[in-house]
């Protein structure tokens, strides 16, 4: 199973919001509510490893919406998008998955390579990150260390797996580690 189907169906199994209304693509252009402080973050495990989504307000991660045009503001764009970048920092696994990170993607009006939204007062920022793990199989653990990463943004973040066991979903309100088998 690939990835994008992966997430497609931990999407129609698991959300009950509209969080998920577009195509699954990678051109996010609507995410339903927009709450500060709230993001979703999606974790599909598939026979090559793990891809993790993360939805959020761009608040929440760098401190504003709207598009940088100081300096403070663009050094702190860069900022963020060095760390989301660096996602085996801000996620790890249990060592027996021998994952490591493929890539990272950040999609956001904000950096220009997504759709400005009706309302630029309210710009989103859509991360994906792939890792290549060597036993899949054996990833049983992701330790999401968000809210140490973003001190000032993240207040709830609702976390969404599927595996090839299951699928769950879990509020997290500070780090945490995910336990992906039942």
């Amino acid at each position: 199973m690939n990835y994008p189907s992966i997430l497609l169906s931990l999407c129609l199994t698991l959300s009950t919001s509209n969080l998920y209304a577009d195509d699954h693509t990678h051109e996010h252009e609507e995410h339903g509510a927009h709450e500060h402080g709230a993001a979703t973050l999606a974790l599909a495990v598939g026979e090559e490893g793990l891809e993790i989504m993360l939805e959020s307000p761009a608040a929440n991660i760098v401190g504003f919406e709207h598009a940088a045009t100081t300096d403070a503001d663009k050094q702190k764009l860069a900022d963020a998008v060095k760390k989301l970048k660096a996602g085996a920092e801000l996620f790890s696994m249990n060592t027996e998955a021998g994952c490591t990170l493929k890539s990272a993607e950040v999609v956001s009006a904000l950096l220009g390579n997504a759709a400005e939204t009706a309302n630029e007062a309210h710009n989103d920022m859509d991360v994906t990150w792939s890792f290549a793990c060597t036993q899949p199989a054996e990833l049983k653990e992701v330790a999401v260390k968000l809210f140490a990463a973003f001190p000032d943004g993240f207040q709830h973040i609702k976390a969404e797996w599927v595996t090839d066991k299951g699928a769950s979903a879990v509020e997290l309100d500070k780090d945490d580690t995910l336990k992906l088998t039942p």
